[in-house]
């Protein structure tokens, strides 16, 4: 016989003659053929042996189609069933679907109805293995990423590092300039390969956050002072305004630091010389809120209003803006604005994004053209001053 597909289809029917009738068919049409009388039976050679599809009668007795399914799918198997059922039961049928079936088509069948639905079901499957083929090499990628490529990455910021501070000779100062590039340069990729770790952790679930009250000042404290030298070295005058007695706030130290970093990095890349970057955090009644020009397109998480206070930070720089067709997507992954001279991966901000919402808040961004462009950030606060 001359095998057009090489799929494996197993016909589950307890009427012997229907069964007959679907294996001549599907054998005619270039399909491998098996038949189960009955539920247990299936089961037993779906173990046993590699199938693409499953025709599996609702009623049948001892072990109903139904049951079959449910254990089939409980199984993990990645086989596709279409249920066949008699006229009356598409309801029925349609339920399965819910359970996990592709398909169904009645019995008495049309041929003309049933090989179309057959060949859509194993080209679904085929599509859903490579599908989940691709995610195992995206799995397999950010590995790499994190073990093989990061890490001699750091190593090189360490050797240069040694240069730049001259303990392997005297350097002057334009050779010291260009090996601080050189650093800069490389803790931006290091910086991209995080950003894409954690998104991709949090897509898949995986990212384990230790969210407890901290202070929010200390924090934005400490990242700003780490951004001061490079501030003046890109000459940028660099402000923190930090209102008094500001409530703790429900986070993830890491991760608030990663989003205050990543934001203050973007301002600084396109603020040009002369520029300034402003800090601002306070604190704000929830019925407040409503004065912020909080574009419709942010989607607060469930239970948001219910806060009474909240924490309202915000980034302004005087770069060159963004247009406003950009604010609305400059969130997504690998989304880079036509306004940016300066490229990036377009990774920092779907973190941020990605990392703000996972831990109950919002953010959103505000842009002039030639003027400057505003992160703003808003947290549920406890009602408490912060002490930690």
């Amino acid at each position: 016989m001359n095998v057009k597909y090489n799929d494996k289809i197993l016909i589950v029917d307890d009427e012997p003659d229907i069964a007959l009738i679907l294996k001549l068919h599907l054998e005619d049409a270039g399909y491998i053929t098996a038949w189960a009388q009955d539920g247990k039976k299936a089961l037993a050679m779906l173990k046993d042996g590699d199938y693409s599809l499953v025709l599996l009668d609702i009623r049948m007795p001892r072990l109903g189609g139904v049951e079959v399914l449910r254990c089939i799918r409980e199984s993990g198997s990645d086989v596709a069933v279409i249920m066949m059922t008699a006229h009356g039961s598409e309801n029925l049928a349609v339920e399965c679907m819910k359970s996990g079936a592709i398909d169904y088509f009645p019995k008495p069948f049309a041929l003309d109805d049933m090989l179309p639905r057959v060949e859509r079901a194993i080209a679904y499957r085929r599509a859903l293995l490579e599908k989940q083929r691709l995610e195992r090499e995206k799995d397999d990628f950010v590995s790499m990423l994190s073990h093989d490529l990061k890490n001699p990455i750091t190593a090189v910021v360490g050797s240069i590092d040694i240069m730049r501070e001259g303990r392997l000779g005297p350097i002057n100062g334009e050779q010291a300039e260009y090996l601080q590039s050189a650093i800069e340069s490389c803790n931006e990729v290091v910086a991209m390969i995080d950003n894409l770790l954690d998104i991709h952790r949090i897509e898949a679930g995986k990212m384990q956050m230790n969210i407890r009250g901290h202070n929010p000042a200390d924090i934005i404290k400490s990242i700003a002072a780490k951004f001061d030298k490079v501030a003046e070295h890109e000459q940028l005058k660099l402000t923190v305004n930090l209102a008094e007695d500001l409530p703790a706030v429900q986070v993830d130290r890491n991760a608030f630091t990663r989003i205050i970093a990543n934001l203050l990095g973007n301002a600084v890349k396109f603020t040009p010389e002369g520029g300034e970057i402003i800090i601002d955090c306070r604190s704000s009644l929830a019925e407040a809120m409503q004065e912020n020009r909080i574009p419709d397109y942010v989607a607060f998480p469930v239970g948001f209003n219910e806060h009474r206070q909240l924490l309202s930070i915000y980034i302004r720089d005087t770069g060159s803006g963004i247009p406003e067709e950009d604010l609305r997507h400059i969130f997504e992954r690998f989304y880079q604005s036509r306004s940016f001279e300066r490229g990036g991966a377009g990774l920092g901000l779907a973190y941020c994004k990605m990392a703000v919402e996972k831990m109950g808040g919002v953010i959103w961004a505000e842009s002039e053209l030639g003027v400057g462009s505003t992160f703003n950030i808003l947290f549920p606060c406890q009602d408490e001053v912060a002490t930690k």
